[in-house]
């Protein structure tokens, strides 16, 4: 119960108590100086508004019961013509709207081919100019450790890994006197994959098939998770500039060892 249902019956209870004592006092006072007894008079009266109280309650309680489990329209099938007009505006409003949606605009659909042919040149240009920048860097950073044909070979795994061809990776050593050590041989994936999208998982795998001389004690997994690892190499990391794929050639021939 809320309080202010609890104050609502402290006060009814207030007014019936009172009138109760008021009733009580006057019917003494009649009694006492007037030999006058009222509840003869009353009696019958406040027997009948009693009755005529719970029959009300009673005959409510019927007719909801019964209108519940029947309900009847006492509208007669009237509406109001104000809805009616509102109906009919809103169903205009969607239908013109419909309208609207169901003519798209034509210049834009006839010019989708030649729109999405553009995308696409876009995109093979910038991946001709991404494998160019490979080619060059993977050329500039490796000659010092790699013969020219196995640069040549490198260059090919490194194309089909961009294709997703990893079957076709042939193997390759880096020089004896001089050969490419697994912290270079990791950097070296990473910065290429970084340039291409391609997981570490692929680029372990690449490194460690096409190195698997120089990467024999090393596990895919191992090398997927030690790519770029903050460790002295003779390829140091080079991360790309946002939306650039180019390398930093000057800063990375400064740093190497």
């Amino acid at each position: 119960m809320t309080n202010r249902t609890q104050i609502r019956t402290q006060k009814i209870s207030f007014v019936l108590a009172l009138l109760v004592i008021t009733y009580t006092a006057i019917d003494t006072y009649l009694f006492a100086c007037h030999e006058i007894n009222i509840m003869k008079i009353t009696t019958p009266v406040i027997l009948g508004l009693v009755t005529t109280i719970v029959l009300c309650g009673l005959l409510q309680r019927s007719f909801y019961k019964w209108l519940t489990k029947n309900p009847i329209d006492f509208s007669f099938g009237w509406q109001s013509s104000l809805v009616l007009d509102s109906d009919f505006e809103i169903k205009d409003d969607c239908a013109n709207e419909a309208q609207t949606i169901e003519q798209p605009n034509d210049s834009v659909i006839d010019n989708y081919d030649t729109l999405l042919e553009n995308i696409k040149k876009k995109e093979a240009e910038r991946q001709v100019e991404v494998m160019n920048a490979i080619r060059e860097y993977v050329t500039i950073k490796t000659a010092p450790y790699l013969s020219k044909e196995a640069i040549s070979i490198l260059i090919s795994n490194i194309e089909y890994m961009a294709c997703g061809r990893y079957d076709l990776y042939k193997p390759i050593r880096s020089n004896i006197d001089k050969p490419l050590k697994s912290p270079g041989l990791r950097h070296l994936a990473w910065n290429i994959g970084e340039r291409l999208g391609i997981s570490l998982l692929q680029r372990a795998t690449f490194i460690k098939v096409s190195f698997p001389h120089e990467l024999t004690n090393a596990t895919i997994e191992y090398l997927k998770l030690n790519l770029r690892d903050n460790v002295s190499s003779q390829i140091p990391i080079d991360v790309p500039d946002k939306g650039d794929y180019r390398f930093h050639l000057e800063t990375d021939n400064s740093n190497s060892k």
